[in-house]
Formats: C-alpha cells, structure tokens, sequence
C-alpha cells in the first residue's frame, strides 16, 4: 500500500514536470527571443553541479531558430528615429526653400536702405533708383530799412514741393574699395512765388573704402568720402525775387566714416561726416538794394545713428535720427559789406519700412518728420534697385 501510494507520488511529479517543460519550450518558441545572459547562468550552474564543462552539439534534424538581436526587435528604435526626425521635419516647415538665415537677412535689409554702410564685390555693378519728396512751410519777413526806419513789413507764409529722381550707379574696383555716382533730376513748386522749374540736379561722385578686414570681436570701419558739382541751376545766378534753382551753386568736397554692429536681430549703425564747400566769386546777384559778388557756403557736418530690424523674411523697419548743422557762410557785396547768417541746425526722424519683392529685391519706404525750424516739415522716399531691369550684373 505505502509502494502503491509512493508510485502515484513520482508519477505526478514527473507529470507536473514535463508539463513544465513543455510550457517553457512554448514561451521561448512564441517569444522568439533568446536572454544570452540567463543561458550564461543556466550554463554555469550545470557546469558547477556536474563537475565538468558540456557542450552541445546542434541536432542536424531540428529546425533553426532565428534569433533576433535587441536592434531589431526593440520597439524603442523607431520611435528614436522619428523623434530625430521631429524637428527637422519642424525646421523645414519654418524655413521656406530659398530663405535666408537670419544674419544673411540682416545684412541684406541694411544695405539696401543704408547703403554708405556697405561695399560691393569686386567687379560687380549695381544701379538704385530713389524717388524723394519734400514739404518745406517757412513764415518769411518782407521788409525794408532806410535811415534807421522799417518799411513795407510784410510777413508771408511760404510753401515749398520738392521732387528729387535720382540714379544712383556703384562698381566695385576691390572688395574694399567702391565708387559711386549719383545723377539727381529735380523738379520744385514755390507757392509764395507762384512758379515752378524742373531740371538737371547736382552731380555727385563718391567712394567708400574699408581700411581693415574683418575680424571678430571687432567693429566694421567704412570710411567715404565724395564730391558735389554745381550742374543744377545755381540760386546765385538766377533771379531771387521770382525763379527758382534746382542745385546749391557751389561745389563741395565731404568725407566722414561710419559702422555697424550685428546683435540678432537689430542691426546697430551710426556714422559722421563733414564738408567744405568752395567759395563762389564773380556773382552779380541783386539783392534788395545790393548785389552779391562773392559767397562762402563755410563748413557743414553731421551725424546720424540708428537700427534695422527684420520682422520676418519678407518685412523690415529701420529707424534712424539725422542731425546737421551748417557754420561759417558768408556774404559779400558790392558795397564792400559782408553778411554771416546765422548757424543753422536740422534734425530729421526717418522711418523706412522694407519689403521683400523678390528672393533678391527689397523696396524700402521712408518717412521723415522734421524736428528742427530748419529741417523739411515732411518727407517721403521710394527706393529700389534696378538690378530686376538688368542694370546690375558682374562684368567679365
């Protein structure tokens, strides 16, 4: 009875532990995966237990398991992949084909409306064509004085339209070294005098030079200078009391020095300048009861200061602050007197306003608000380049 009863015993267990083991050769068979780190320790055991290292020769008959490495079948690599992916993908949604980085953007929104702030290549030509206008009101006393008495005071308001076309044309003999020429047609309005004139404005040439090259941690120095004819209509040499002029009547010679500072996303920029202008002789302008013979324009100067920020790809705004001042001037007359008017000073706020018409063209608007008595109460600016007519191409 206890045998009978010890048979049944061995012969459940060695059920339970066949079941065991072919429950266990399903899981591995299902899961098709092999942990190499747990056949180690199966390995190791065995080999502590029977004193002696065994090896296991593949049965030819039984079928190849493939086993699969952690790579391939861990779920984590995909989603690894399309993560990387992500802001790529992101990127190339901002960034449209054909866009320019933010400095390159920068860079090219500057120099289209501030151009004495940089140079172009060697052998390279380009051609801007500005379109400006002016609103100049002015309160004018009309008067006389004899023998210590004032005659005929009369106060009048005056106004005055000025349009000014100008084509602007620059090569590039270096990379550092760029000449320009500007030729202005202007066309003018006095309400007081009730008469008007266009015509041939003063000539203007001009060059910009960078002494240094550029280096990081280091301010861009461009310095300029130019030289101002007197091809328009000289105001000396026409009739004060009724006609108009279209140029200053003197030459001038200027130079004056200017950089900038890239900070993302502002461009900085600021500069000065000064000029002197030739004193004109033989006039025989009738002034009143006088007649000038001779006038020295004296020294003029400035300054100006500002920044440009790009909004986005296709939208910028430059802001900047110009003062000038003129000293010095003087004239003579035939009675041997001499008259020096006083100082003048002019502060002008302009607001340009850039958009971008094409991969390489930018068309800036500008307003200006005068600040000063001397300063033009409004002005208004179109500028654009002319390189989308073919007038800007590298020479061969």
């Amino acid at each position: 009875m206890k045998s009978k009863w010890m048979n049944r015993t061995i012969l459940a267990m060695s059920i339970q532990l066949v079941m065991g083991v072919a429950y266990a050769a399903e899981e591995s068979t299902v899961g098709e995966y092999e942990q190499p780190e747990q056949q180690e320790q199966t390995v190791a055991a065995d080999t502590a237990v029977g004193g002696y290292d065994s090896v296991d020769e593949p049965d030819a008959d039984a079928p190849a398991v493939p086993v699969q490495t952690a790579e391939a079948s861990s779920p984590a690599a995909p989603e690894t992949q399309a993560a990387a992916s992500t802001p790529d993908a992101s990127s190339a949604l901002q960034q449209q084909a054909g866009d320019a980085n933010q400095e390159t953007n920068l860079q090219e929104v500057f120099t289209s409306n501030e151009r004495q702030y940089s140079l172009i290549k060697k052998a390279e030509i380009s051609s801007f064509y500005d379109v400006d206008y002016t609103y100049y009101r002015d309160t004018q006393l009309d008067m006389e004085m004899a023998n210590g008495q004032l005659y005929q005071l009369r106060v009048q308001e005056n106004a005055t339209h000025s349009m000014t076309n100008t084509f602007t044309l620059q090569y590039g003999v270096l990379d550092n070294l760029t000449f320009t020429a500007s030729l202005p047609l202007v066309a003018k309005s006095d309400l007081l005098k009730d008469t008007s004139t266009a015509g041939l404005g003063d000539i203007s040439l001009g060059a910009r030079w960078e002494p240094f090259p550029l280096k990081a941690g280091r301010l861009p120095l461009i310095l300029f200078g130019n030289l101002s004819t007197k091809t328009g209509d000289s105001p000396y040499e026409v009739n004060a009391a009724s006609d108009l002029a279209t140029g200053k009547g003197y030459y001038s010679v200027g130079v004056g020095a200017s950089t900038r500072k890239y900070i993302d996303p502002v461009v900085l920029f600021a500069s000065v300048s000064a000029n002197y202008g030739l004193p004109e002789t033989g006039l025989n302008q009738r002034r009143g009861t006088r007649i000038i013979n001779e006038f020295d324009p004296g020294i003029s100067g400035g300054f100006a200061f500002g920044f440009a920020y790009s909004f986005n790809y296709d939208v910028s705004l430059t802001m900047s602050y110009q003062q000038s001042f003129n000293t010095g001037s003087e004239f003579r007359y035939n009675t041997g007197e001499s008259y020096s008017p006083a100082d003048q000073t002019s502060s002008t706020l302009a607001i340009s306003l850039g958009v971008r018409v094409s991969p390489d063209t930018i068309v800036n608007g500008t307003v200006g608000l005068g600040l000063t008595e001397d300063a033009p109460d409004v002005s208004l600016g179109l500028s654009f380049p002319l390189d989308i007519l073919g007038f800007g191409k590298k020479l061969r």
